[in-house]
């Protein structure tokens, strides 16, 4: 099935999706907590559409505000944190800005969030950091589970592989072959170690664009 009409199929169920939140919204009422649910719903449908329409390909990199951009991320973290009982930090500042494309760098982001949330235990942490340089910048995403084997992180990043800690959990092996694709279409690295107290830790690292 080629990518075109895949993305024809998802676009429905996504409309279906995005305005059932929209219809659960107007009952709740404005000032209900669960409003900021329906907005990550709303906001992901929208992630979902962009994605549909222009292929996860990479732009010409271009400087990209990093503070905005972390601060989309975290929000969504939040959201995951929240609903798997992980707690979720975020350190360092963003002041600066970095040549990538926004959109990729998101979903790269967002990829090395989610599979830390999903290898994290309830009760556990999971940590983004970011640390500004003068000619890069690093964004590191560190988790308390169970780490990565030996024999996996020289592999990890190869497409279709899936590494012994991923059991039963559904998955093509797709997701951290693409992350690094992206990555270093925008001229930056990513690389993943297990973390001095346990769990892993990949680093992001992307050269800084001069500000205007």
């Amino acid at each position: 099935m080629d990518f075109d009409r895949l993305a024809h199929q998802l676009r429905n169920p996504v409309m279906v999706i995005r305005t059932l939140a929209r219809l659960v919204g107007k009952r709740l009422g404005p000032d209900d907590p669960n409003q900021v649910l329906l907005e990550q719903i709303a906001r992901e449908c929208r992630r979902l559409d962009a994605l549909l329409e222009d292929k996860l390909e990479v732009h010409a990199p271009g400087p990209v505000p990093l503070e905005p951009l972390v601060a989309e991320v975290e929000r969504a973290a939040n959201a995951l944190a929240r609903e798997r009982q992980i707690r979720f930090e975020r350190e360092g500042q963003a002041s600066c800005q970095v040549k990538a494309d926004g959109r990729a760098l998101y979903e790269v982001l967002m990829n090395l969030l989610d599979n830390a949330f999903k290898y994290t235990p309830p009760g556990g942490q999971v940590r983004l950091e970011v640390r500004p340089g003068q000619n890069a910048c690093t964004i590191d995403i560190a988790d308390t589970g169970s780490g990565i084997e030996a024999v996996d992180l020289e592999r990890i990043f190869d497409a279709y592989y899936r590494g012994s800690r991923n059991g039963d959990r559904p998955g093509r092996g797709l997701g951290l072959a693409i992350a690094r694709d992206l990555i270093e279409q925008m001229g930056g690295s990513i690389d993943a170690r297990n973390g001095e107290g346990g769990g892993s830790r990949f680093c992001v690292t992307l050269p800084t664009a001069q500000e205007d």
